[in-house]
């Protein structure tokens, strides 16, 4: 009897023992693991996606589960995201996680592992379920271009534009035959712009994390036109396998150029020479500019001054003058009766708002001969008054005329 005692109370041991072991099992799985990018170099951004999966085939929970890395080498690896917190998970049901890290660029090509650590709950006992993901790191053939610089972000055409940029070799092995090309994206050809020392540079090989400074002149001949263009900086070695690129714009800019291109007068109502001002003489005075540059010369205005001896409205607005085309400016004047004979020197002032929104002037002096009025001769005070005894005359008989027609009327009606 008493033998029987003991084999049953061994055998509800070994059960119950059962039963706990049963609820302390890990019933996590790591399945459905990939990386993006799937090839890594070092100094990438990794991201390892995978699945957490509840393997319990009774039906088991996982409950608070939190996924994160395990301890990584900090000399290999910085955390960018490195938990995930995913509640609960029923048995046979998975949950996706994303976790993240950099891989330094130091680190040499090869294979790493990586430690993964879930910890859960499985009924009232916390485990943790420990896992590797394997990441394999190619070899490292990365440039960078860097840090490019322009003399200028709006050269103008007839300048030449410095260009510099840096290149980096952030990978842990040497880069062999490095090349830079210096290459147009807006454009098929580099023409019309001009690059004296051409558009390739060699720099050779650049040890591990190493760098050089590379830079180019281009000319802005007068063929190239006021627009936006974008270039680009390539960098190549032997055994890279793409090309490594930066993009950069510049605004060219044109400068308007106004230049006189005629002044001339004419007197109104000239009975012979319509070039001679007489004190008192109304005339028009043109002023014609040429805009013989490459952009368009905004809000152009005339100013004259020819002292007080000429009399008229000033100022002229012309408006916009486009390249290669021209705007006239027309004053209508007169000679003050008490302008002083002779020259009549004079400032014409051109102003206009450029390519930059500055306005900018320039200005010329001018002088108008205004010539005396001659003194009246004598024999036009005699035609004068030849005239005025002529219509006194008129008058005369004209006031006879009708008195007698008057009387006769009168005499009639008697």
């Amino acid at each position: 009897m008493t033998f029987r005692f003991i084999v049953f109370f061994a055998l509800a041991a070994l059960i119950f023992t059962s039963y706990v072991s049963a609820g302390q099992s890990d019933i996590i799985a790591l399945t459905n693991v990939g990386t993006t990018p799937s090839s890594i170099y070092p100094g990438d951004i990794v991201t390892i996606n995978f699945t957490v999966q509840n393997a319990s085939a009774t039906g088991q929970i996982a409950e608070e589960t939190v996924v994160s890395f395990g301890e990584l080498n900090s000399n290999y690896f910085e955390v960018v995201k490195g938990s995930e917190n995913l509640g609960s998970i029923s048995g046979r049901d998975s949950k996706p996680v994303s976790l993240r890290l950099n891989v330094l660029a130091n680190v040499l090509p090869g294979n790493y592992q990586v430690p993964i650590k879930v910890t859960y709950m499985n009924g009232t006992t916390q485990l943790t379920h420990t896992d590797e993901i394997n990441l394999d790191l190619s070899s490292c053939r990365i440039l960078k271009v860097e840090d490019i610089a322009l003399s200028s972000s709006t050269p103008h055409i007839g300048d030449t534009l410095g260009i510099s940029a840096t290149i980096k070799n952030v990978c842990a092995t040497s880069a062999r035959n490095v090349g830079v090309e210096l290459r147009p994206v807006s454009k098929s050809t580099i023409a019309p712009f001009v690059v004296p020392e051409g558009t390739t540079k060699k720099i050779g090989d650049m040890p591990p994390m190493g760098s050089a400074e590379v830079s180019f002149s281009v000319l802005l001949g007068d063929r190239v036109a006021a627009d936006t263009y974008v270039f680009s900086i390539d960098a190549n070695c032997d055994d890279c396998t793409k090309t490594f690129t930066n993009q950069f714009s510049f605004l060219a800019l044109g400068k308007p150029e106004l230049v006189f291109s005629s002044i001339d007068y004419s007197v109104e109502g000239a009975l012979g020479n319509d070039k001679q001002i007489m004190q008192g003489s109304p005339f028009t005075l043109s002023i014609q500019l040429d805009n013989i540059g490459k952009e368009k010369a905004k809000a152009v205005e005339v100013v004259i001054d020819f002292g007080s001896g000429i009399k008229g409205a000033g100022k002229s607005f012309l408006g916009n003058i486009d390249p290669d085309d021209s705007g006239a400016a027309v004053f209508s004047l007169s000679a003050g009766y008490d302008a002083k004979p002779g020259a009549q020197p004079g400032t014409i002032t051109v102003r206009y708002i450029d390519e930059t929104a500055k306005t900018q002037e320039f200005s010329q002096t001018y002088s108008l001969y205004v010539n005396e009025v001659p003194p009246t001769s004598p024999v036009v005070y005699i035609f004068i008054l030849v005239l005025l005894i002529a219509v006194l005359g008129l008058i005369y008989f004209i006031v006879r005329f009708v008195f007698r027609q008057l009387a006769i009327r009168k005499a009639q009606s008697r």
